[in-house]
């Protein structure tokens, strides 16, 4: 069976000449009680511990963010690793660990009522991620966490910022994955641990907490994996009935199960192999009919590799616990289902076949394209408006319609923040889909005045798209204060020249580096307008 024309989603608008290859490194992917007071006194087992204060100074000289728009230091802040009960996929009971990031100083930013942000980091297969170690080169978490703190807590918010159940000191032996239901409850838990614990140290005169109130502003952003979790933490939040006063997911895998037919169709993105893994043992803990053994999806080689893992990806890969880009195998293979389906379009796609030594079993993914063929997305090229099948059959397909977030409509003041030429998390088919979905919804119903502004940060060949690279969808988001100054030009002129700057590399350095610090300071940028100053 030919897979038809019209199931090729949009694809991402890559140079071939651009393989100059960026490909030959790994890409890490930085690449979810009515009333609040109520439920902070209901944490008292969560527990914070001092890490490391750092002042105004120490922010602006010694983190390493010189080459990102990062401005300087109003603040300077202490880090407190915080301790709190949650839920597995199972909901099985775990715990998990935060970094808790507080203002320090005496500018009027610094202390007094302060807003709250809720950061959900991006993907790592490192266990010991933990988002605490700020300026702790050694840990994995280091480059996220320092953009973090600078661009945020130094700013004079207070940060709290999960590693998820599964990292750090959890006792999870895995991590849920991209599980909408449980991740978003993580990050809950989270929020109302932090919150809690301010509240006691606060009447213990802890002097870390003394001079800082929190003010009930709750901001939500993330990045990658992080977009969809926040994006998924902002829905359980509103269906809680609790406030958020705006939120900014960058670059999130949104349409979930279009993004997975779209992979196993053949355009395998760049970081495959990390994902994978990461997803299957976390959709199989919370659906516990996806396989019966790991063998039945991952070849022998890698079935039994641990995720996530004490060692990094490329310590897993020179281990052979891990192959470094081969996601299935190429074809001729002995299924004529696959042999079949048209080459990927994308110049790096080939990177994701070889003729033995990949992840997924050619017969695992001839059972899922067999039922993506019969039961397909309705989300191409043509309909990009579209939902997830109406029937998946196989069970795989099945759990990540019930993690696709493509019918969630944001009722606070939203940026979607991403760049239309990433090779990890494609942003037509994430983004663009959630930006098409929302137009016609906000469009044919005149009352909803969606305050939703969705920005690609890549303008480089917007004439040559004919795709908007800033889409207000409202006359809310027209409003907003950004739009009518050069803060999103700026913004945009900036990532072009990072681009430059990042010559042949600029593939590999796309996702995590280049549109993660752009869409981190399009998110303060964002928050700063009048939502955090009224």
């Amino acid at each position: 069976m030919v897979l038809p024309n019209s199931s090729i989603i949009n694809k991402p608008a890559m140079t071939r000449g651009l393989l100059s290859i960026a490909i030959a490194s790994s890409l890490l992917l930085v690449g979810c009680n009515d009333d609040d007071n109520d439920h902070y006194v209901s944490a008292p087992s969560a527990s914070a511990k001092f890490i490391k204060t750092f002042t105004a100074n120490d922010i602006n000289s010694s983190i390493g963010l010189g080459s990102t728009a990062t401005p300087v230091a109003k603040c300077g802040v202490t880090i407190e690793k915080v301790t709190y009960d949650t839920k597995g996929a199972a909901d099985e009971d775990t715990n998990a660990t935060a970094a808790l990031m507080l203002p320090t100083g005496d500018a009027a930013e610094c202390k007094g009522d302060r807003p709250v942000l809720l950061y959900a980091h991006g993907t790592t297969t490192d266990k010991g991620y933990d988002f605490a170690q700020v300026g702790n080169a050694k840990n994995p978490a280091v480059g996220e966490a320092n953009l973090i703190a600078a661009n945020f807590a130094a700013q004079g918010y207070i940060v709290v910022a999960p590693n998820y159940a599964g990292y750090d000191e959890s006792k999870l032996d895995y991590h849920p994955y991209l599980v909408a239901q449980q991740q978003s409850t993580d990050m809950v838990d989270a929020l109302d641990s932090a919150r809690n614990i301010i509240e006691r140290k606060k009447r213990a005169n802890d002097p870390n907490y003394s001079k800082i109130d929190d003010s009930g502003k709750l901001f939500l952003s993330g990045y990658s994996q992080g977009g969809h979790v926040a994006m998924a933490t902002a829905r359980k939040l509103e269906q809680q009935g609790k406030p958020i006063t705006a939120m900014a997911p960058a670059s999130g895998p949104y349409a979930l199960a279009a993004f997975g037919d779209f992979i196993f169709a053949g355009n395998v993105n760049l970081g495959a192999t990390r994902f994978a893994p990461l997803l299957a043992i976390g959709l199989q803990k919370k659906y516990p009919n996806i396989y019966s053994s790991r063998s039945e999806i991952f070849s022998a080689d890698y079935a039994n590799t641990q995720f996530p893992s004490l060692l990094n990806f490329e310590e897993l890969v020179a281990a052979g616990q891990l192959p470094r880009f081969a996601l299935f195998e190429a074809k001729p293979t002995s299924d004529p289902l696959l042999n079949q389906l048209p080459d990927s379009e994308l110049p790096f796609a080939f990177l994701g076949f070889a003729a033995e030594k990949y992840l997924i079993k050619t017969d695992f993914r001839a059972m899922y394209m067999a039922d993506a063929l019969r039961n397909p997305d309705s989300l191409t090229s043509t309909t990009p408006t579209g939902m997830p099948a109406a029937n998946p059959k196989s069970n795989i397909r099945k759990a990540l319609k019930d993690n696709d977030l493509r019918g969630y409509k944001p009722k606070v003041p939203t940026l979607l923040c991403g760049g239309h030429r990433d090779p990890t998390v494609y942003y037509d088919l994430n983004t663009g889909s959630m930006l098409a979905i929302l137009k016609q919804y906000n469009d044919n119903n005149s009352a909803a005045n969606l305050n939703i502004t969705v920005l690609d940060v890549d303008n480089s060949d917007e004439a040559n798209r004919g795709v908007p690279t800033i889409a207000p969808l409202s006359q809310s988001a027209l409003a907003n204060p950004w739009l009518q100054n050069s803060t999103i030009p700026n913004i945009q002129t900036r990532f072009n020249d990072s681009v430059t700057d990042a010559g042949n590399s600029f593939l590999s350095s796309y996702h995590g580096g280049l549109v993660a610090t752009s869409c981190t300071e399009a998110t303060r940028e964002f928050f700063e307008q009048n939502f955090n100053r009224s």
